[in-house]
């Protein structure tokens, strides 16, 4: 356990967050602060949360997420220099803010099961590494409902092949968690856990709202598959000159098409594959207009994994089982969200098509020009210091380790 003064996180601290998945800091927040961040959660959470079709007080959970994070009172606690250094001490890089979430459950609401948030196809769980940073604004205790975890429970989740330029995670065998601890957190303290930890949160007794916050945030070489959230310029305008360097993608256009940069091994370099766009007259990737994951979610927006599956299958009749943010590109009207694929198997040597060719990364330059959004998405796929994991649609929810 660590003060709310504390400078570093020694060796000990952290051998300990090693081992459990998670290290707490009491009283981070002073009960004043705690009282006013509280009360802008709760006037949020009557008229500017999600779901919309949930009106407060009915039984629920309501969150206020993503670019609310603007709202006057709530952008501080993201950028807290004592999160920060938690956060950036159990990542081991510096950290990007996938997520701010907060939730506010009012009584009679149900609570949560077991789970873990490693999810490939949200972009606030489909990094290869991240953590919550949770602060509760009411006692986590059985009246308002418990946070509980299973100390060591991110020890479960495997890497499958650790030299794999994508990674991969193996099941866990649900048979080796320890059983659920109540770790005691009290209003204003601050517990950041691994994306691995399982845990839970019973439903609680008390006539008063439970309320706290849940932030995400991945390590900057560790980009989420499914794809950042994108924030715009009200909310990283709400943060100091110091906290900008949190959000990772920042525009106020909107995501209008999304594309797929399909990689290839060949006897010599990686070859890519384009498609000829007769109507722009232009080689151009795979992909076009493509719509949300989900309708109605406030903290998954972004996700464009299923959308660009069936532009893939239309297109090319390939189905590409999984797929990687790379980057968001400014193309005419509006952003480009764009995925890659790794295809080791060479599934897509059957594409006989005069519509579509092989480049290799100097012939692409030669034909796009190297300031081209596809010359830079080839680049920013084959840095070696990136980690990337397997991203998968919506509707493959059930294929999370397949």
């Amino acid at each position: 356990m660590m003060d709310r003064n504390a400078v570093a996180f020694d060796d000990q601290q952290m051998a300990e967050y090693d081992k459990n998945g998670y290290l707490i800091v009491r009283n981070l927040l002073s009960p004043d602060e705690v009282e006013a961040l509280r009360s802008v959660v709760h006037d949020q959470a009557q008229w500017n949360s999600y779901p919309p079709s949930l009106k407060y007080p009915t039984p629920g959970k309501y969150t206020i997420s993503g670019n609310k994070m603007a709202e006057p009172g709530l952008s501080s606690i993201a950028e807290h220099p004592t999160v920060i250094q938690a956060v950036e001490a159990a990542l081991g890089e510096p950290a990007h803010l996938t997520a701010y979430v907060a939730y506010l459950r009012t009584p009679s609401d149900k609570g949560s099961g077991a789970h873990c948030d490693y999810k490939r196809w949200r972009p606030v769980g489909s990094s290869m590494n991240w953590v919550f940073a949770i602060i509760p604004l009411a006692d986590f205790d059985e009246a308002y409902g418990q946070f509980l975890v299973s100390p060591g429970s991110h020890k479960l989740s495997r890497v499958i092949d650790e030299n794999a330029r994508i990674q991969d995670l193996a099941p866990i065998d649900k048979s080796e968690m320890a059983p659920f601890i109540d770790p005691g957190l009290k209003a204003g303290d601050l517990l950041v856990t691994s994306a691995y930890t399982w845990h839970e949160a019973p439903a609680g007794t008390t006539s008063d709202d439970r309320c706290g916050i849940f932030n995400k945030y991945c390590a900057v070489n560790a980009p989420p598959a499914a794809g950042y959230y994108p924030y715009n310029s009200e909310a990283l305008g709400a943060l100091s000159e110091t906290g900008k360097r949190l959000i990772p993608v920042c525009f106020d256009e909107p995501i209008t098409t999304t594309r797929l940069l399909i990689e290839r091994a060949s006897d010599g370099d990686a070859e890519f594959l384009l498609v000829r766009d007769t109507e722009k007259d232009r080689w151009e990737l795979p992909g076009g207009e493509g719509g949300e994951e989900e309708d109605g979610v406030g903290w998954d927006v972004g996700a464009r994994i299923g959308a660009l599956q069936d532009l893939v299958k239309t297109q090319l009749d390939l189905d590409v089982p999984w797929m990687s943010y790379i980057e968001d590109a400014k193309r005419e009207g509006g952003i480009c969200r764009v995925y890659g694929f790794l295809d080791d198997d060479r599934m897509s040597d059957v594409l006989k098509n005069s519509d579509m060719g092989w480049f290799t990364k100097e012939q692409l330059r030669d034909l796009v020009g190297e300031d081209d959004y596809i010359c830079q998405a080839v680049q920013t796929w084959q840095r070696e210091d990136i980690i990337r994991g397997k991203g998968k649609a919506v509707r493959q929810r059930k294929a999370q380790f397949a």
